[in-house]
């Protein structure tokens, strides 16, 4: 029996800081049947360069480049032009452990009904240096209960399985934030997921992460898509919705609490609302110590 054909997919903007590493770490996978889609999204820097070098090197590297369009829209863009059988992301500033894709295909191809497939991560500073190992959730059940929370799937670790998702495959274009969790959900809706156990993905946090510079709009994104899959309902005005919707709200501010942002998250609950008077004291105490606190029960 042949090996399938995965596509792994990246875009880069502005990230040859780091673009070495990550393009190597799946050059280097011990799963070699594979195809390396990347776009670059109109970077401004040498990124370019690097991908074409190893381009050069690898003919299983396919490269598109272009103007700026987004993350979304790029994903999309890389999808189309794939070929694969499974598709795995790969984000420009980590890296993919050895036997991550190895890993992955044998899940799919053993457990033919589960549509995606995560793996637990590493994280990383932007040296490369151990943060910690994360624990997240695994079994299909417990992915689905805790999607109506929070993310729990890190989107550069993901493997597709194209032939069961079709059309569900692609990306939805008006989030600009948390496009991950709203492709999770929607596939959660109709197939079963799972994270494998095994840390098979490094995950790097650095000051350039979406995550620190644009927490609020992210999060409206995230209690969008967590407010929607726990109510099976669809958000239509996402400005009035957020504005006046108080479900919505609350879900917002739970998920910018659950990121340590309680000064931010107070605005989103009303003030007879416990959480209001969490948020409001949480301003008050030493949010590092609290940080610290909360990864020993992780």
């Amino acid at each position: 029996m042949s090996e399938p054909l995965v596509s792994v997919i990246m875009s880069v903007y502005n990230d040859s800081k780091f673009l070495n590493e990550s393009i190597e770490s799946i050059l280097n996978q011990s799963y070699k049947n594979f195809e390396f889609i990347i776009v670059n999204d109109g970077s401004s820097d040498s990124s370019l360069n690097v991908i074409n070098e190893y381009a050069k090197k690898d003919n299983r590297i396919v490269v598109i480049d272009q103007k700026n369009k987004g993350l979304t829209k790029s994903l999309n863009i890389a999808i189309k032009k794939s070929n694969g059988d499974f598709i795995a992301r790969m984000d420009a500033d980590d890296i993919s452990c050895k036997n991550r894709l190895k890993e992955q295909v044998k899940f799919l191809v053993e457990n033919k009904e589960f549509a995606l497939v995560g793996t637990n991560i590493i994280k990383i500073d932007q040296y490369g240096n151990f943060i910690e190992k994360n624990k997240t959730k695994y079994s299909d059940s417990e992915i689905r209960k805790t999607f109506c929370t929070r993310n729990c799937i890190a989107h550069g670790s993901v493997m597709l399985n194209r032939k069961l998702l079709g059309n569900i495959l692609y990306y939805d274009e008006n989030f600009k934030y948390s496009q991950d969790y709203r492709l999770w959900t929607k596939i959660a809706r109709h197939y079963k997921i799972a994270n494998l156990k095994e840390s098979l993905y490094k995950l790097r946090v650095h000051n350039k992460s979406i995550s620190k510079q644009k927490i609020e709009e992210q999060s409206i994104y995230a209690g969008v898509v967590a407010y929607e899959f726990e109510n099976n309902e669809v958000v239509n005005n996402l400005k009035d919705e957020v504005n006046n919707n108080i479900d919505l709200r609350k879900k917002i501010g739970l998920i910018l609490l659950m990121n340590f942002e309680p000064k931010i998250a107070m605005k989103y609950f009303s003030r007879r609302d416990l959480y209001y008077w969490i948020s409001f004291f949480a301003t008050l105490i030493d949010l590092k110590k609290i940080k610290n606190l909360v990864k020993l029960f992780k």
